[in-house]
């Protein structure tokens, strides 16, 4: 059952940022400012390898795997979750997207992810727990 889902990318907020990035970082290199240069490329290094590393696994050992580069990593019995439901939250989670869902599990516990193929993704974890509430 082992499956990674990447997470979903908003242009809204992607496009701005590496226009900003890409802008300071020509005009660092092209006033010859080597330090300010140097510190602004290893920023999109850094918010690429975020890009690049943040995802959701179902594991085969029914759990789900959150993961956000090395900043976030939680996993997440799939028999614990309690409800899945569509937010649209700007709340700090390990999502590329405002286009989310919150995943309520434990007693109070909840974590805002936003997976491509969100329908796959729900019915996935709904295999392994048919008691979640999909709102």
């Amino acid at each position: 059952m082992k499956k990674i889902y990447k997470s979903k990318v908003e242009l809204a907020i992607l496009l701005p940022v590496a226009v900003v990035l890409v802008g300071a970082e020509a005009y660092m290199l092209f006033n010859q400012v080597w330090f300010a240069a140097v510190l602004i490329a290893l920023v999109s290094l850094f918010l690429f390898y975020i890009y690049m590393k943040t995802g959701y696994e179902l594991t085969s050992d029914e759990k789900l795997k959150i993961r956000s580069g090395f900043l976030y990593n939680k996993e997440i019995y799939v028999k614990s979750i309690k409800k899945v439901r569509h937010a649209r939250d700007n709340m700090a989670s390990p999502a590329l997207s405002l286009d989310r869902l919150e995943i309520q599990y434990n007693r109070y516990d909840r974590v805002l992810i936003s997976p491509d193929h969100e329908t796959e993704f729900i019915s996935r974890l709904k295999e392994v727990n048919p008691r979640i509430l999909v709102d």
